[in-house]
């Protein structure tokens, strides 16, 4: 029994000193992207009635005065007579509409330095919009999603929105965002080996590597939110190891296609939901006589909660006016919005270390899941620089941290509460 309880430790102690080690391997590392991201957050913005733009929504012929091409409202065209008819003049995707897919397959047969992403406010949108919040569009814009061009109508809004925001970011001629270093492949190697480090069978993976790169990047990461979980007892430190992971796979991501989303991390919904739904799925096989009391009030509720998680994932997603004033409000004090979900699930992520029910403890884990995928899912953003995506995730759990410090005083005062201290863990500090 002793040696069994050294042997713990000792495995403790490796996985902490491990961890350590390659967060730190992690943070030292995204300087490698620093510069060229700084770099890509200069930003052009055109009013709409430029005459140097021209939105492509059909077989149409291409004005001589356009410098920039932007295809718009647009699902099936001659991809061969735009080509050809385009010359030199930048091609515009643009986001968030339904010629984005279309106008990601005409870019990838286009010089790279012709590529520009292009963000476009719609005139019927501006009266949703006051100064505050149409400058927050703005900014968001070109601070989490590097945008090369922005395009508005023409209003006295728009106009005195147009005159603050260029005092904070330097105006630019758009241009794509082209790696200066070739590093990816290394990266996913160190990827492989940060996993496999965990679970060596993992190792099995690299099969895949040269098969397809981009499905090797997206098993090994998806497989690693599952053994890192499993693995990492302390709650803290499955934070750090799930930020770690998603360092790893930006940083094995860093190809042009990827930095101007003409390629995407590949199994964003599995990332997000594989985790949550096999411990959901353990719970139920694991506690049957447990859970038939409750079962009738969390199943609808895990069901709801699902549906609405599905929904608002991604860059379309549905978001309810709520958290969307929340968010916002969280936003105009630390600048860089943290996410709303890890907000909420953290505490109960380290709360989980404090229930003497195992039930209570796998169902907090559970809800704690959901935010250590969002922590991995914001690096498989690969075009937002990597400094805002590490600020905001520090930043975030932060805010947790103190969050869950003010409700366990209040535990504390109160000798009725359910919890006690886990013992799973040497470095159990979330639970201290």
């Amino acid at each position: 029994m002793i040696k069994k309880q050294t042997l713990s430790k000792f495995s403790h102690k490796i996985i902490f000193i491990s961890l350590v080690i390659f967060t730190l391997v992690a943070l030292f590392s995204s300087f490698l992207r620093f510069q060229d991201d700084l770099e890509n957050m200069k930003v052009n913005i055109l009013f709409q009635d430029d005459p140097s733009l021209f939105f492509y929504t059909s077989n149409a012929s291409i004005p001589e005065s356009a410098k920039y091409v932007i295809l718009k409202d647009a699902t099936s065209i001659n991809i061969k007579n735009l080509i050809e008819n385009l010359g030199t003049k930048k091609f515009g995707v643009l986001e968030f509409n339904e010629s984005e897919n279309l106008a990601k397959e005409i870019a990838k047969n286009l010089p790279e330095n012709q590529v520009i992403y292009v963000h476009y406010i719609k005139p019927e949108e501006l009266k949703n919009y006051n100064e505050q919040t149409l400058f927050k569009r703005f900014w968001r814009a070109v601070v989490e999603r590097s945008i090369d061009l922005i395009i508005t109508p023409r209003s006295n809004l728009t106009e005195t929105v147009y005159n603050n925001f260029i005092d904070f970011f330097q105006k630019s001629e758009p241009f794509p965002y082209i790696p200066s270093k070739d590093f990816q492949k290394i990266f996913g190697i160190i990827l492989g080996i940060f996993v496999s480090f965990y679970f060596p069978y993992a190792l099995i993976i690299f099969a895949l590597y040269y098969y397809s790169y981009t499905i090797f990047i997206s098993t090994m990461s998806i497989v690693g939110t599952l053994i890192l979980f499993f693995k990492i007892k302390d709650q803290l430190l499955k934070f750090f190891a799930f930020f770690t992971l998603g360092i790893f796979t930006n940083l094995a991501l860093y190809d042009f296609y990827h930095l101007n989303n003409l390629d995407v991390y590949r199994g964003v919904k599995i990332s997000l939901l594989l985790l949550p739904s096999s411990l959901l799925f353990l719970l139920i096989i694991r506690r049957k006589s447990e859970i038939k009391g409750i079962i009738k009030f969390f199943i609808p509720l895990f069901l709801i909660f699902g549906v609405y998680y599905i929904l608002r994932s991604g860059n379309n997603g549905y978001v309810l006016s709520i958290e969307k004033n929340f968010r916002e409000a969280i936003e105009n004090i630390f600048i860089i919005r943290p996410r709303t979900k890890e907000l909420l699930f953290y505490p109960l992520l380290f709360f989980s270390s404090l229930s003497k029910r195992k039930i209570w403890k796998e169902i907090f884990e559970i809800f704690g899941s959901i935010a250590l995928v969002s922590t991995f899912n914001t690096f498989c953003h690969i075009r937002a620089p990597i400094f805002i995506n590490i600020y905001r995730e520090l930043i975030t759990i932060l805010i947790a941290l103190s969050i869950y410090g003010i409700f366990k005083v209040f535990l504390r005062k109160d000798d009725s509460y359910d919890f006690k201290e886990n013992k799973n863990s040497s470095y159990d500090w979330a639970g201290h």
